[in-house]
């Protein structure tokens, strides 16, 4: 059996393997199959193609995920997996956010629900900072 086609050093297979994981559980939380994006999307995301993306064995070009995130209706960097050294870093290290290394550890969450849960937390901070202005130490950083 042939060999399946690198799409570059190991780092950037494993990096397109986890694109795909994040594409096809999108896909799933739509309740859609291959064919039913192919239909709804009028030919433009081909069921065989797609599936290449989602098992990683094909990458995908800038603008056709952010075609793929609007179609699905979704924010572009939802189709993206969380940055595995960021989620390594949560897991203990000082130069993470530990909160969301133990909520991610204790919650057992995928990469996909380890992703949307920074998203939120990311959300909820900007929220907060925007209600009560920046930190002393940003308001600072000019005045220098």
């Amino acid at each position: 059996m042939p060999e399946p086609k690198s799409t570059g050093d190991s780092t950037t297979a494993g990096y397109n393997r986890r694109v795909g994981e994040t594409l096809r559980a999108t896909r799933r939380h739509k309740k859609m199959s291959l064919q039913e994006v192919e239909g709804l999307s009028n030919q433009e995301f081909k069921a065989s193609v797609l599936g290449a993306y989602e098992r990683g064995e094909r990458a995908i070009s800038v603008p056709r995920l952010w075609r793929l995130a609007r179609f699905y209706g979704v924010e572009t960097t939802q189709l993206l997996p969380l940055d595995e050294s960021a989620l390594a870093a949560g897991r203990g290290s000082d130069a993470a956010d530990p909160v969301l290394g133990d909520l991610v550890e204790k919650l057992d969450l995928s990469d996909s629900e380890a992703q949307t849960l920074k998203r939120v937390l990311s959300t909820i901070a900007a929220a907060l900072e925007a209600e009560s202005g920046p930190s002393p130490d940003e308001s600072n950083q000019g005045s220098r």
